[in-house]
């Protein structure tokens, strides 16, 4: 029998787990290394009564130990398991009692056991812990997509819906403004002529405090409005306090407001309507998400925008004219001006039979057949078509060209006269977009443009375009040009600048074919006037 036992205490100090065996009064009989270890490392508390010395300590776990060992002892329950924190000053550790009661010669013995599960603990809190984030995270998206819904479906509402511009940005900054975080929403629109972007509309909620004044373009660049106008791209300022320049441009007191800011431009291809700028009452409201968001509806009001246009170009009969100052030497026809040594001015356009385009200009003096030769600049064939009084009417055959360009954007030059390298230009168009369309091209081709005058009238419902298109539709593509170039070569002046025969060479037809196709234009024109 002894020799079991010292098997059995042999076994016990191979187990990974601390163990001990109580008599029916808590005694402790056995334990095994790892229990001595797990203590003083050379104590094996044996006869230590293990009932009293855990209820002496006075905490929740050791109560519960206490008696659910003594109801192991006592036969009330068949065992008893409980798990219990038993932290170390550098280290969380977690274990499992377990209290199983036997017999050995007729005495009612309990073996405990405590088995370390720190590991499986920190893995069942990890656990936890990432379904609490993803519970968090799903109840933060699902209240980010419930407020992200009515946003969205609120601004769509009032874009769509909207009879006017005006409306739009109106009811836009107040949906935008109603919505948390946002404190305060504007909408700016840029007045080209002296490069100025200020709030057209803006709702906000209480008193936030706007800009202080009108953002300059070009200059203004670190305001995240400029920005967004100048790169067509969103700009995003996370925390106020870290902005340089927030002094600058928002009121003393502002940060008391709001945090971040987010600019974002309405554009529709290339059309731009003007900024959305949106404030927010906490750091970082902007992210990707937020980002996101707020683009696809920046999209949504300048689609909405350029619904509006159309449809009131199509119910107006408008009419935009611009003037511009244009210097750049590489303008054709401020080489030729400079080249001559001629102020030029334009005169009119029409198209050979091939479709090639035919300018005619008017240089201020007199030009001889060398000069003209030196003038024909990028593949562009100068003549001279007639000599006047105070000059001469050049023909330029030009493929691609300024006149060329403006013309296929709608637009219709009233003026353009080079004098000392810089090109004045008076142009009509039929609508905004058009206008905005011929000035990007413009500052995209040439180095220095400026916009001198930019205005928007209406037309009667005959609109001057619209008698020039019938007159024009009741020609040939012949008697167009020939009543073309007979007037802008001075033809119907008296004395004459040029006879018919020289026209008639500039087209490569006969005199008498040429006066045919002239006097039927005439004709024509005489009928649609007079009838």
């Amino acid at each position: 029998m002894g020799s079991r036992n010292e098997l059995t205490a042999a076994t016990l100090d191979t187990l990974p787990i601390t163990v001990a065996v109580l008599d029916d009064e808590g005694e402790i009989l056995l334990t095994n290394r790892s229990w001595r270890e797990f203590g003083s490392g050379t104590d094996d508390h044996v006869g230590a009564d293990y009932i009293a010395t855990t209820a002496t300590a006075d905490d929740e776990h050791a109560r519960r130990a206490v008696t659910g060992i003594e109801a192991v002892l006592s036969g009330d329950r068949e065992s008893f398991t409980m798990e219990y924190p038993c932290h170390s000053p550098d280290q969380k550790r977690w274990f499992m009692m377990r209290a199983s009661p036997f017999h050995e010669d007729g005495d009612r013995l309990v073996s405990l056991v405590h088995l370390d599960i720190t590991e499986r603990k920190l893995a069942e809190l990890a656990a936890e812990e990432n379904a609490r984030q993803v519970r968090e995270e799903r109840e933060a998206l699902e209240h980010v997509l419930e407020r992200v819904d009515g946003l969205v479906r609120n601004v769509t509402d009032a874009a769509v819906g909207a009879e006017t511009r005006e409306e739009i940005e109106r009811e836009v900054c107040t949906c935008l403004a109603e919505t948390d975080p946002y404190v305060l929403a504007w909408i700016g629109r840029a007045d080209v002529t002296n490069q100025r972007l200020s709030p057209r509309e803006w709702a906000s909620q209480e008193t936030v405090p706007l800009e202080d004044d009108e953002l300059v373009i070009g200059t203004d660049e670190t305001h995240p409005a400029v920005r967004a106008f100048a790169d067509g791209e969103a700009q995003v300022v996370r925390d106020l306090d870290a902005f340089e320049d927030a002094d600058r441009w928002w009121p003393t007191g502002a940060s008391e407001h709001f945090h971040s800011v987010a600019a974002l431009p309405l554009t529709y291809g290339d059309l731009m309507y003007g900024v959305l700028i949106v404030f927010a009452d906490e750091t970082d409201a902007f992210d990707e998400r937020e980002l996101l968001v707020l683009e696809s509806l920046s999209e949504t009001i300048a689609t909405a925008m350029n619904a509006l246009e159309v449809r009131r170009m199509l119910t107006t009969e408008t009419v935009v004219s611009i003037e511009v100052a244009i210097e750049d030497p590489s303008l054709f026809v401020t080489a030729l001006s400079e080249t001559l040594d001629a102020a030029i001015s334009y005169r009119g356009l029409t198209y050979d039979a091939d479709g090639t385009p035919l300018l005619f200009l008017h240089a201020d003096r007199e030009i001889d057949s060398d000069s003209v030769e030196d003038s024909s600049l990028d593949g562009s064939d100068v003549t001279i078509l007639s000599e006047t009084e105070d000059g001469a009417v050049l023909e330029v055959a030009a493929e691609d060209g300024l006149v060329t360009a403006l013309s296929e954007h709608g637009g219709v030059i009233r003026e353009l006269t080079v004098t000392d390298t810089v090109a004045d230009l008076s142009v009509e168009l039929p609508d905004g977009r058009s206008a905005r369309s011929a000035y990007d091209l413009l500052e995209d081709r040439y180095g220095r443009v400026e916009l001198v005058s930019y205005h928007e009238t209406e037309e009667p419902a005959q609109t001057r375009q619209d008698v020039t298109s019938r007159l024009e539709s009741s020609l040939t593509d012949r008697q167009l040009m020939a009543v073309r170039k007979a007037y802008y070569a001075n033809y119907f002046e008296w004395p004459r600048d040029v006879s018919g025969e020289e026209l008639a060479e500039s087209m490569d037809i006969s005199r008498s074919t040429f006066h045919q196709h002239l006097r039927t234009a005439q004709r024509k024109l005489l009928d649609e006037v007079l009838e």
